[in-house]
């Protein structure tokens, strides 16, 4: 499923799983709630959409990725105590608390909140030591004898083994444990994310018309090759600082964000011609009807990519401005499309309509 049917179906099992009945126990035990499992490729938002819920819930939510945990920070440290049975007494081994569950406590502590999110990343990264213990961690919700405080629900997180030489595969005995949740990278999503983020308008505009940039993953014979959406995401973060400061955007800037060079070269030339557009071709000016005569010359004599970018750019201003531009947003998003397409450049009438129509299905 895609990351916005995922954070459906994730909220809905969290509510679900504090629920309670008119005695004031949980509708579905503790023992019988499941860790969610999110499982899928690197980059697309699976942490983002997990605090995402925490906050829409009004929940709290503590993360750890367990790819730093040795065993004795994940169980805690081994220490003697003297217990007695009948008459004798005896010394037994104990372990402190565990710096995970520690961290719940804490958090709870600290702000009252007796509800949240433990979430942990990675989880299928585990050191081999510690594998064992997760098993009964994801079934019994405690590590050693300290248990998570009810109220608090278990999310993991893991990528694929092709992603991630550090993976190690669950076996049937720990899936049949968790509930596991398939999710994939999709822009359209994405895009609805990343408008309400703020992601820069020159990324949005060159993603509606090169969705195929979006995500890539590639192992190469010279190197591993990568764009993801949460490279695209701190990208984003990082240009507007710069063009507050007026700072250049390098090509070798892009690249250390879109590690795929072919995506990296074809998202900087653009993000030239969105430059100019930006500067040249006022977006208030064309919503107040005040262009002027000079940028309306300028604009009929650009070349067909600056034409482009103007009507990328106006696309994406428009969705931020009005809620009702959604069909309009999509309507200038095709026509960029069709500019771009040399092949409809001699076609006319019924035969320009039935190429359009082929292309645009291609589309999507």
């Amino acid at each position: 499923m895609n990351i916005k049917q995922a954070t459906k179906h994730i909220k809905a099992t969290i509510e679900a799983y504090l629920e309670k009945d008119e005695y004031g126990n949980f509708a579905i035990p503790v023992e019988k709630q499941r860790p969610l499992f999110l499982y899928g490729p690197p980059g697309i938002g699976k942490t983002a959409v997990v605090e995402q819920i925490a906050d829409e819930l009004g929940i709290g939510i503590v993360s750890y990725s367990m790819t730093h945990h040795t065993r004795q920070s994940a169980l805690g440290l081994p220490y003697i105590k003297t217990v007695k049975f009948g008459d004798e007494e005896y010394q037994i081994s104990e372990f402190t608390m565990s710096e995970i569950l520690a961290s719940v406590y804490g958090y709870i502590e600290e702000t009252g909140n007796d509800k949240g999110i433990l979430f942990l990343d990675e989880i299928n990264c585990v050191s081999e030591t510690l594998s064992p213990s997760m098993l009964r961690f994801l079934q019994y919700k405690s590590f050693g004898s300290h248990k998570v405080p009810d109220g608090w629900v278990i999310v993991t997180a893991g990528n694929p083994p092709e992603y991630n030489k550090s993976v190690r595969e669950y076996d049937i005995a720990t899936l049949d444990r968790v509930q596991k949740i398939d999710v994939e990278s999709d822009y359209d999503v994405w895009r609805e994310y990343a408008l309400k983020r703020n992601v820069h308008p020159a990324i949005i505009s060159y993603l509606d018309v090169n969705r195929q940039s979006f995500y890539h993953i590639e192992n190469t014979p010279v190197r591993k090759e990568f764009v993801t959406a949460r490279g695209w995401e701190d990208l984003s973060r990082l240009m507007r600082s710069f063009e507050n400061k007026g700072v250049e955007i390098s090509r070798e800037f892009i690249e250390q964000y879109i590690q795929v060079e072919s995506i990296a070269v074809d998202f900087y030339e653009y993000y030239g011609i969105f430059s100019k557009v930006q500067s040249v071709y006022c977006v208030d000016d064309v919503f107040n009807k005040t262009i002027t005569a000079q940028a309306i010359t300028e604009l009929k004599n650009a070349g067909i990519s600056e034409k482009i970018g103007f009507i990328n750019y106006l696309s994406v201003c428009l969705f931020n401005v009005l809620s009702d531009a959604v069909l309009l947003n999509n309507a200038l998003k095709a026509l960029a499309f069709i500019l771009k397409t040399d092949d409809l450049t001699d076609a006319t009438g019924i035969e320009f309509a039935a190429k359009l129509k082929t292309l645009l299905n291609e589309q999507h």
